[in-house]
């Protein structure tokens, strides 16, 4: 079903009668964020130990789950629903797997984590706001109805 799209800005969410709907979505990007931010200050400080990788092997396989969620029901439904594309963020995830591979391989050889931290947080932070920028109107739109049957399906 193609309609016109929802133009409800950012600064508007929180006060939007049905905005509670989107706090799972909205904590997870949160926490994500935290977390990235807090291993990127420690290893851009020196501090960056094993614990730090075993927290970004953590981080990351939450993440898979979470990004897994998004391409086989989210982004589906999205473009089923307002007949949108949602290539962009699936390229985002794709991108964000291949910063996890450098990351993971500087974790192994002690060298250059900070850089590939840094690298893997700020294209986090760029998709996780354009992917918020992107769903979060259209699911906002939604009337109680339809957002409780896309949350019940499969």
């Amino acid at each position: 079903m193609k309609t016109t799209l929802p133009n409800i800005p950012r600064a508007e969410w929180r006060s939007h009668p049905r905005f509670d709907t989107q706090a799972l979505l909205l904590g997870s990007h949160a926490n994500f964020r935290r977390i990235s931010h807090h291993l990127v200050t420690r290893a851009e400080a020196g501090q960056s130990a094993d614990h730090d990788r075993s927290l970004f092997t953590q981080w990351k396989r939450a993440m898979g789950g979470h990004e897994a969620y998004e391409e086989r029901k989210l982004y589906p439904f999205l473009a089923r629903r307002w007949g949108i594309s949602c290539a962009t963020a699936e390229a985002g995830h794709t991108l964000l797997g291949v910063l996890d591979t450098a990351v993971r391989s500087a974790f192994a050889s002690g060298k250059g984590v900070a850089k590939a931290l840094r690298a893997h947080h700020d294209t986090l932070m760029a998709h996780l706001d354009y992917e918020e920028e992107m769903v979060i109107p259209l699911l906002l739109a939604l009337e109680p109805a339809e957002f409780a049957e896309y949350s019940r399906a499969g």
